[in-house]
């Protein structure tokens, strides 16, 4: 299944789901959608249901298959594959049309 990977840049908002005690975020949303102006719409739509602001949104948008996603995770975080979704999971998630967060690069 096709997916994208959508770049933003984020602020919390009361009652947020983001971490707290920071003022701002970097985070990849993973978003299954016909293209990418689908996935980003589907992207904004979350992170404002979870109370996040989204500042601004990044560049590059890339594309990728959903069964990459463990290879992803490997290649780019490591250290934390156990706390994000399982391969079963996240392929689960995109086939329910969910969007899924990556780690929040936080800043103070």
């Amino acid at each position: 299944m096709k997916i994208f990977i959508v770049p933003f840049h984020v602020k919390p908002m009361d009652n947020s789901t983001m971490p707290s005690g920071f003022p701002g975020a970097y985070v990849r949303c993973y978003s299954p959608g016909n293209d990418y102006v689908e996935a980003t719409k589907k992207s904004l739509k979350k992170l404002l249901a979870d109370n996040i602001h989204p500042e601004e949104i990044l560049q590059p948008i890339y594309e990728m298959n959903s069964d990459d996603w463990s290879r992803h995770v490997a290649d780019k975080w490591p250290e934390l594959a156990s706390s994000l979704l399982n391969q079963q999971d996240f392929e689960s998630a995109m086939k329910r049309d969910e969007v899924v967060y990556g780690p929040f690069g936080l800043y103070e």
